[in-house]
């Protein structure tokens, strides 16, 4: 099924449960707060998906043999895929009989290995031994397509998204962001796209990929309950370039397996008093954060912890990090930036306290 673009102001979106929808949800943002938009399931069975990935038609005829073990496939043929309708070609991963292949590569002389992969002009590029419709029966391309953009005056509860080359769902850029909660969701492989427009910026290709990520300005929010496995980047993250800054936002009591991060903060070019007020992020529980597919392909792998901080170019921090539990974390808790020449340090009014940590960096267990 493919999911609805818009959905009106206040209204009540109920998905089947079992049921999976291709696309990007775009929920308009509520009247106020009595009066929200709601993002829920109906019925019984797993949780409804939303997913961003083509699903190859399992036929040796769609793939075109280019010789030494390359393979190539039209994405742009409708006949060719089922699932998400788009003209996107910046995937992210391979779902190959349901295994992540991450390998992603940006021209196809860098294919080398089997299930390494490139995306160009609307044509997909596999390295592989034979025709990859022979080696397996189910192949799907994630693809750079956000899955849920959200407003203020917004709930979701209770839907899964899993499979996407972009953010899993993400709101706040460009505007305001008031009264959101997202409770009960499960978050699964997500990321690994391009990010577009930063390699003439930053001279380098940088993937991403968030689960849950607020933008810009956003305040009183509520993530709590949910469960991540296989992101890319981060769970969960405040970041961006505030007017106001991020207050009253707290993520709760989930659970985060096999990501790179857990949760993230940055702030640039802030005015005063604009940062971070009453945030939190307590009762979590992390397992083997600082690993997983997507750690695997990071270029910066000592970047891969539960908590990073960075670019922290404001006067106002108040985020407390309690009550949760880090276990197996291959790089250590935190990872922090510094770019004035200083030491790495985390910024005052960002506390970490009363947690429990197993098996983190060296391997030894602690409380903090």
């Amino acid at each position: 099924m493919k999911a609805s673009a818009e959905l009106p102001a206040g209204a009540t979106l109920r998905l089947k449960s079992g049921d999976v929808f291709y696309g990007n949800l775009r929920p308009a943002a509520g009247l106020d707060a009595r009066r929200p938009t709601v993002v829920t399931s109906w019925g019984e069975g797993p949780k409804p998906v939303i997913s961003a990935t083509k699903n190859l038609r399992n036929d040796p005829s769609a793939w075109e043999d280019l010789s030494h073990c390359f393979w190539r496939i039209d994405l742009s043929n409708p006949s060719n895929s089922t699932g998400l309708v788009s003209t996107d070609c910046n995937p992210g991963f391979l779902l190959v009989d349901g295994a992540v292949k991450p390998w992603r590569r940006y021209c196809r002389s860098d294919l080398v290995s089997p299930w390494d992969f490139c995306g160009t002009n609307g044509w997909l590029y596999v390295h592989a031994d034979e025709n990859p419709a022979k080696l397996a029966k189910d192949i799907r391309v994630a693809l750079h397509v956000h899955c849920v953009q959200f407003g203020s005056f917004t709930v979701i509860s209770n839907i899964a998204v899993r499979a996407t080359g972009a953010h899993g769902m993400h709101g706040g850029w460009g505007c305001d962001l008031t009264h959101v909660r997202i409770a009960d969701c499960e978050f699964e492989n997500i990321g690994g796209s391009e990010l577009p427009g930063f390699e003439k910026e930053w001279g380098f290709r940088v993937r991403f990929g968030n689960g849950i990520e607020l933008g810009g300005d956003a305040e009183d929010v509520i993530v709590e309950r949910c469960s991540f496995r296989g992101v890319y980047d981060v769970c969960f993250t405040m970041q961006g370039y505030p007017k106001k800054g991020w207050r009253n936002v707290q993520c709760r009591d989930c659970t985060m397996t096999d990501c790179s991060q857990a949760f993230e903060v940055w702030c640039q070019k802030a005015p005063k008093g604009a940062g971070f007020a009453n945030c939190s992020f307590t009762g979590n529980r992390t397992l083997r954060v600082g690993g997983g597919w997507g750690e695997m392909v990071r270029p910066c792998r000592k970047a891969a912890t539960p908590l990073l901080v960075y670019n922290m170019e404001t006067d106002s921090v108040d985020i407390d990090v309690s009550g949760n539990v880090f276990e197996e974390a291959p790089h250590g808790l935190v990872h922090c930036n510094a770019y004035d020449g200083k030491k790495p340090s985390l910024p005052d009014g960002y506390r970490i306290h009363d947690n429990v940590c197993k098996k983190v960096g060296p391997g030894k267990e602690k409380t903090r």
